[in-house]
């Protein structure tokens, strides 16, 4: 019986020290290099390239934007066509 017991207690230690591992080596790793890049990241003569729009997206944002007004423009003139109809009839 106490074989068996020590057998379930070093199963369960050997299942725990890849946990403690991980935990303590890996995650401070992480965060630490996290903290480092949030660092170099955040200095404001970085700010203005960081946010700066790529040129592809705003010229893609534009034209959407441009259709949107067409698509408006033409239900507008749908809605005023089926009214007219509406009211002939």
């Amino acid at each position: 019986m106490i074989l068996s017991y020590f057998n379930i207690v070093r199963k369960n230690i050997q299942d725990a020290v890849p946990k403690a591992i991980m935990f303590f080596l890996v995650n401070r790793s992480k965060d630490q290099i996290q903290s480092e890049l949030v660092k170099t990241l955040y200095r404001d003569d970085l700010f203005e390239e960081l946010l700066r729009e790529n040129e592809d997206i705003a010229f893609k944002r534009k034209a959407c934007i441009d259709l949107l007004a067409i698509l408006r423009k033409a239900i507008s003139i749908v809605n005023e066509i089926r009214d007219i109809d509406a009211f002939r009839l």
